[in-house]
């Protein structure tokens, strides 16, 4: 949540910026070349000029190359160095020590021509590059306005800095990025026109430098504070680069933020941005330890070493090929308790929009018999990216076809099996899978992340009776099962059994941590009459003090005369208990676990319960979440009002968040606000998938009276026909006064709608996404407000840890133990599949710069690298961004400069 001003303050500012409102989203409605750069008058520019021919770093393709013509992948850090140029300079010495080959120097407009003098001569005696980067907080970043974007360029590079900027002995080191984060803000579509004039902004600056006569490459950031990478996409990258006569263009982005948070929305960003065939460098990004939901700079390290595939290149000749590619398990493996199957796929946009081509992973046993697992079409898939895949199978039900036999405990081949499935053999294009783990629930009950369990296998095993009916003999083990069979009446109906050490285990349970508790239990028919029945986990807790029970399950719970499984997700050991007694330590493991069986008190009984499998787990590792749409209201979102009561001056941006004030009255109760561009969205928002979304809303006090207030989410389907509605809250379930924060999970969006209309389009993108209030019956002085609006969808399920088989294709030998397993086709040959089978190119490598050495203020100096300005003493992060195994000592590589 962001910071707030005080209530009075936003109350007095609602009333002063009620008519505010607008986009920030310009564009140029000009007829002009996209590939032509931008016309502008003559400037006259009479300084001093590098010299020409001189040596300078230069592009190829995604590729940096520096004078030499070797391959440059940046590694390096970001230096604060206009702030206090005579500390700073101090750090760049230690910056080269550590093994970067670049430095990124913040200027500012307060730097003098001596002061950026003083840190190239540092910068080339210790053979580094030299990427210079304009920095304004108040001038540039995260901003629109062009006015200084152009005196900068005109009045900095090219007057102030020129004579030095100009001298031989450093072209061969520089890099200039022109202006930090400038750009416009929360358009993040890439179909979009407001990116025009940016575009445009920049053709020109990259002329006035090439006019000067610098030849060095000219770093371009991503606008919305770095972040925004669709500013590059859909050809304005290659734009850019057709605009510059040296053909000398490098993209630059910030790793911040909710679009960047997720390893699946970090490889989508990277994916997109090398079809543009430009050099990458993520010149800042953030850290998920020192902030919260920030991304994982060392998955951010890794996939910049870029990466090799599995790629299929097949010789469509009908409509009805299929073939599937195998590896080979030795011996085979026991997928009977369950497997995970993770892996990425990506194809090009023809098969995309053909829609016929479909894949599916297969298993097939050691006696030959085939199963397989879900058959996809490409139509689904985002083109020309990569697309995580997940797949669960704990049982037969979870194939799309299983051969008749199928032994899940011996299977011997997995593989990915393409099919035409229609499509039509002049439709091609390279096929290409990466990053396959698979990974298996240990058999026999077992599982290798249980903390405790127990099969009854060998014995009780210290299991007994422990309160209530019966006594010990009352506890038995029959065939690897324990039975309970007491002598329950009326009165005395209940009988507790247990394990008795549980605080003796190492390691030790900690119940203040999420976990899960499962037991198989079977309950023979002669107890159907027994409509009292019930069962639920007990705990005693730390040398025997407290008794906490949890998943109470009755009567109608159970299937008599066969097994069921009971399972309780614990996330709060008091809040979950159904019951929990004041005296129960919840810092110390319990020292006992077990069963508590109650009201059985109709009749004496003749068999016995029937109890295994008991298991206590850590909670599993949530699936990651990606953010498909996220408005902060820190800047204009386009949202704007829709329909009700008011008009658009009642809805405005104001203090990082979004105020709905309304003229509502009896007859007019409600207003409805949108953002009106979601289907352009990208990722898309998918109906026909899981995801949630949630929302931060104020209420002042002043609505106390407005006993019918409620609030929902909405959707318009793709045509604007239609409305679906979501998370219904009334008043009485919100706090006055204070933010709240709604969320709905959507699981099935049909039936999970409060309401939906009829035909509401489901298989394409919403049109509109909003907010609606409703039930107000009178005017108010002080505005709603919401905020933090997002839009989230599920992300792969992790798979199990027993990992059989984790294959990234870097070596030829792994793309070798991928073979043909078969095939099905009029025409095709055995020997052209064999051939079709190569290593492709996984995803684009690129540089990357973290921020950043030292000087980080409160509450982000967990960003800094180093200890100090001058020493190259780390921090935990600086020495996992220096020494960690992708790190700058493990992947930095010197560059030559003559």
């Amino acid at each position: 949540m962001k910071l707030r001003l005080s209530y009075l303050a936003l109350t007095i500012g609602a009333v002063l910026l009620s008519g505010c409102g607008g986009g920030l989203a310009g564009g140029s409605d000009d007829d002009l070349d996209p590939l032509s750069p931008i016309i502008e008058e003559e400037i006259s520019l009479d300084g001093p000029r590098p010299p020409e021919g001189a040596a300078v770093i230069t592009s190829e393709g995604p590729s940096l190359l520096d004078v030499s013509g070797k391959p440059i992948l940046m590694r390096g850090v970001n230096l604060q160095y206009g702030d206090n140029p005579e500390a700073a300079m101090a750090g760049i010495e230690p910056i080269a020590n550590i093994g970067s080959n670049v430095v990124r120097v913040l200027l500012t407009e307060a730097t003098t021509a001596g002061e950026l003098q003083a840190s190239l001569d540092v910068i080339v005696a210790n053979d580094m590059i030299a990427l210079l980067t304009l920095d304004s907080a108040e001038k540039l970043a995260c901003m629109d306005d062009d006015s200084f974007f152009y005196e900068a360029t005109n009045e900095l590079w090219l007057d102030r800095w020129l004579p030095i900027l100009a001298e031989a002995k450093y072209q061969a080191h520089l890099m200039f990025n022109i202006a930090n984060e400038w750009g416009p803000i929360n358009i993040w579509n890439s179909n979009s026109i407001g990116y025009d004039e940016y575009i445009d902004a920049y053709k020109i600056a990259i002329r006035r430098f090439r006019s000067a006569g610098f030849q060095v490459p000219l770093v371009i950031d991503a606008p919305h504070c770095g972040e925004d990478y669709n500013a590059f996409l859909g050809g304005r990258g290659r734009e850019l680069m057709a605009a510059d006569e040296a053909n000398n263009i490098v993209l630059s982005v910030h790793a911040f933020g909710s679009r960047w948070d997720s390893s699946g929305e970090l490889s989508a960003a990277i994916e997109k941005l090398s079809f543009e065939s430009l050099p990458l460098v993520i010149t800042e990004f953030s850290d998920a330890n020192i902030d919260e939901g920030a991304i994982d700079h060392e998955d951010l390290m890794k996939r910049a070493l870029g990466g090799k595939s599995l790629l299929l290149r097949m010789p469509w000749e009908t409509t009805a090929d299929t073939a599937g590619y195998a590896y080979t398990f030795e011996p085979p493996v026991d997928f009977s308790e369950g497997s995970g199957i993770n892996f990425e796929i990506n194809v090009p946009n023809n098969y995309r929009v053909d829609g016929n081509l479909a894949y599916q992973v297969f298993l097939i046993d050691d006696q030959g018999r085939y199963g397989a697992l879900g058959f996809n079409s490409v139509a689904d898939l985002q083109a020309n990216a990569w697309n995580d895949v997940s797949i669960v199978a704990k049982s037969e039900s979870d194939f799309g076809y299983i051969e008749a036999g199928f032994d899940l405990t011996r299977v011997e081949q997995l593989g990915f099996e393409v099919t035409a499935n229609g499509k039509p053999a002049d439709i091609q294009g390279d096929i290409k899978f990466d990053n396959l783990i698979v990974g298996v629930a240990d058999t026999g009950g077992d599982t290798t992340t249980a903390v405790y369990q127990e099969n009854f296998d060998d014995g009780l095993q210290g299991w007994g009776h422990n309160n209530g009916a019966g006594d010990a003999s009352s506890v038995q083990n029959t065939n690897g099962e324990l039975t309970l069979l007491a002598p329950w009446v009326s009165g005395n109906s209940s009988s507790q059994i247990g394990f008795p050490n549980l605080d003796t285990l190492s390691p030790a349970i900690d119940i203040t941590q999420p976990l899960n508790l499962t037991v198989d239990v079977f309950i023979p028919a002669e107890y159907a009459n027994e409509t009292g029945l019930n069962i639920q986990f007990i705990f005693n807790g730390n040398d025997w003090k407290g008794f906490a029970g949890f998943g109470y399950t009755s009567y109608n719970g159970f299937t008599f005369g066969e097994w069921n499984t009971l399972t309780v997700k614990i996330t709060n050991f008091a809040a979950d208990a159904g019951y929990i007694s004041s005296d129960f330590p919840l810092d110390a493991p319990p020292v006992l676990a077990g069963l508590q069986i109650g009201g059985i008190a109709v009749s004496p009984k003749t068999e016995p319960l029937r109890f295994d499998n008991f298991r206590i787990t850590p909670e599993e590792p949530q699936a990651e979440a990606e953010t498909i749409y996220e408005a902060t209201f820190t800047f204009d979102e386009e949202w704007s009002y829709l329909l009700g009561a008011g008009d658009d001056t009642s809805v405005y941006q104001y203090n990082d968040a979004l105020a709905i004030l309304a003229p509502w009255d009896a007859d007019n109760t409600g207003t409805t606000v949108n953002y009106d561009a979601a289907a352009s969205l990208s990722p898309a928002i998918n109906l026909q998938s899981p995801f949630a979304i949630s929302v931060d809303v104020w209420i002042p006090q002043e609505y106390d009276s407005e006993s019918s207030m409620n609030m929902q989410f909405f959707f318009s389907p793709n045509n604007y026909d239609g409305f679906a509605g979501f998370g219904y809250t009334q008043a009485s379930n919100l706090t006055l006064g204070a933010w709240n924060t709604l969320t709905v999970n959507i699981a099935n969006f049909a039936q999970d709608a409060g309401y939906i209309s009829d035909g509401f389009i489901l298989d394409k993108p919403p049109q509109r996404v909003g907010f609606q209030v409703g039930g107000i019956t009178s005017g108010k002085s002080e505005p709603i407000l919401i905020d933090n609006f997002r839009i989230t969808a599920e992300g792969r399920p992790s798979v199990p840890e027993n990992i059989v088989l984790d294959l990234n294709f870097e070596e030829q030998s792994q793309v070798d133990t991928f073979a043909l397993s078969y095939f099905n086709s009029p025409a095709w040959m055995e020997s052209s599949l064999v051939d079709s089978k190569l290593m492709g190119d996984g995803a684009q490598a690129y540089g990357w710069i973290a921020w950043s050495w030292f000087g980080n203020p409160s509450p982000n100096e967990g960003l800094n690298i180093s200890l100090s300005e001058d020493t190259a003493i780390l921090t935990e992060r600086g020495e996992e961004i220096t020494n960690g195994e992708y790190g700058i000592e493990a992947t930095a590589e010197d560059v030559s400069f003559q």
